[in-house]
């Protein structure tokens, strides 16, 4: 039997197997840390196409952001075009109500002004005291002209004016000759026009005439804001 040089109870040292032990623990441990970056990885790497992926799906690539942000851009001058033009529809209808509504109160009002003359004539009727001659045949003088007559009577009173007679030319429907008192001149007056303002015209152009020394035959008063003399 062979023996080992003198102790047959030979065993290594604890402190020996203790190292060994170590180091195939850091080898251990090393090959874990590999695995576990490795799988890291991987997991990483499927993360990342899943997520390229669904942004590709999205429309939300590199291309695709500046697109979809054009796009809203283009949606919202839209929808800004459309409010400013629903607005302005707004307004226009507004505006159009309200002039109506004005249109309406004056038309409600002057008719009104019209039914109150109407009925003021009817219950205290005008009859002039100047005489009206009618060169027409059948002297058929009409109500409105008698209406107006009057009234122009008492407007004439305010330029402290008399009026002498009137007379209605022939064949000359609506219109009147005014003949005053103290005046060579007769005043040609229409009954279409109010008899407040032909009178007051006519105390101008009295003033005219009597300021130029001017003689005239007649004055035509008929239309507003003119006056022709002959």
């Amino acid at each position: 039997m062979a023996q080992w040089g003198g102790n047959q109870n030979y065993r290594p040292s604890k402190e020996g197997g203790s190292e060994k032990k170590k180091r195939r623990a850091r080898k251990d441990n090393v090959a874990v840390s590999d695995a576990a970056l490795k799988t890291s990885e991987r997991r990483n790497k499927a993360k990342s196409a899943d997520s390229a992926e669904t942004e590709f799906r999205v429309g939300r690539t590199i291309a695709g952001s500046p697109n979809k942000a054009r796009q809203r851009n283009l949606e919202h001058i839209a929808w800004r075009k459309k409010r400013r033009i629903r607005n302005a529809f707004i307004y226009a209808s507004v505006l159009a109500i309200i002039a109506a509504g004005f249109i309406f109160g004056i038309n409600y009002i002057n008719t009104k002004e019209k039914e109150r003359e109407a009925q003021l004539l009817i219950d205290n009727p005008l009859e002039p005291t100047v005489a009206i001659v009618d060169e027409n045949v059948g002297n058929n003088i009409s109500e409105r002209t008698k209406v107006f007559v009057a009234r122009l009577e008492a407007d004439v009173k305010d330029y402290d004016l008399e009026i002498d007679h009137v007379t209605l030319p022939f064949q000359k429907a609506r219109e009147i000759l005014v003949y005053m008192k103290g005046r060579n001149e007769y005043y040609k007056m229409s009954i279409d026009r109010g008899s407040a303002v032909q009178a007051e015209d006519m105390s101008r152009m009295i003033r005219y005439l009597d300021r130029k020394e001017l003689q005239a035959e007649y004055v035509d008063i008929r239309v507003e804001g003119r006056a022709y003399y002959k």
